[in-house]
């Protein structure tokens, strides 16, 4: 879009509406006007709204007021006053105020530009006849405007690629960090299963070591019960051998010790008998020598005196 032919359609536009306002608001206008070649857009605006104040029915000044609020880039301001401009010359039929019409909707599709409003910048550009002076800037403008709005677009759904890859990798990196904190987890999870199942594999040696050990006690205390249970017995057993020996040492009862006192005199009394008879044969031998050299046998014991 070209600023200058902005530029020149506002200084057209300030040409005419001098000589449209009265001697009495001219003062006004004239000021503004040099204030606006000067650059002093807030200066030129307070001047035309001065001469408004005067004659508010002007659609003129509306253009004015608009052109320098334009330039000190308060679009509202230009939109509000271009727009009046617009209506208030809808039914205008002479070539001067159609012009005015034209150049008020050509500078509205400017601010609607500036404002963000392409679409609609380029609908006001639309509107200016192929009759008019203006035209082929108009037509230069639409262009300018479609053009913009392709790149628009297409910056729009890059803007939406990058925003979706954006979305997609913060989902990915989302889902990565999901996973990865499922990861963690579940290795700590895996850890303290590990270092609980240590603990309950040490708590069972220990529970296994201190049955072992009491198994041994009960074992060891099982050992000296049975030890001491063979010694009771051993000691019994002695005791009652002992016992039996010493019956065996003890007196008989009368029975049995006359049965051995009678035993005991049978046996010296053959005895007796037998020394009788040995000296008896001793005798005979001296009184006879070698008569008696073979006694009769009998029941005594044969004793060998030679």
């Amino acid at each position: 879009m070209k600023s200058i032919n902005i530029l020149i359609l506002i200084v057209m536009s300030l040409m005419l509406t001098h000589n449209s306002v009265s001697a009495s608001s001219s003062k006004s206008v004239k000021k503004g006007i040099e204030a606006y070649e000067q650059g002093k857009y807030e200066d030129a605006m307070k001047s035309f709204i001065d001469a408004q104040l005067q004659r508010p029915e002007l659609p003129e000044l509306y253009y004015n007021i608009g052109s320098a609020a334009y330039k000190k880039e308060d679009y509202e301001a230009a939109f509000n006053n271009f727009t009046k401009a617009k209506e208030s010359l809808k039914d205008s039929k002479d070539d001067d105020t159609k012009l005015l019409r034209e150049k008020s909707i050509y500078n509205l599709g400017n601010t609607k530009y500036r404002m963000g409003d392409l679409e609609g910048a380029v609908k006001e550009f639309q509107q200016i006849p192929k009759t008019s002076q203006i035209y082929n800037d108009a037509k230069e403008n639409i262009e300018f405007v479609k053009k913009k709005i392709e790149e628009q677009k297409k910056q729009n759904q890059q803007d939406n690629k990058n925003q979706n890859q954006d979305s997609q990798d913060k989902k990915e990196n989302k889902d990565k960090e999901e996973k990865d904190n499922k990861k963690e987890q579940s290795k700590e999870n895996q850890d303290k299963d590990k270092k609980e199942q240590n603990k309950q594999n040490q708590g069972d040696k220990e529970q296994e070591q201190q049955n072992k050990a009491e198994q041994d006690k009960k074992n060891q205390e099982q050992q000296q019960n049975e030890h001491q249970q063979n010694q009771e017995q051993q000691q019994n057993q002695d005791k009652k051998q002992q016992e039996q020996n010493g019956e065996q040492q003890q007196p008989k009862d009368s029975k049995q010790v006359e049965k051995q006192t009678g035993e005991s005199k049978e046996k010296n009394s053959e005895k007796g008998e037998n020394q009788q008879s040995r000296e008896h044969l001793l005798n005979r031998l001296e009184d006879k020598p070698g008569s008696a050299m073979m006694p009769v046998y009998s029941e005594q014991p044969v004793l060998k005196d030679w």
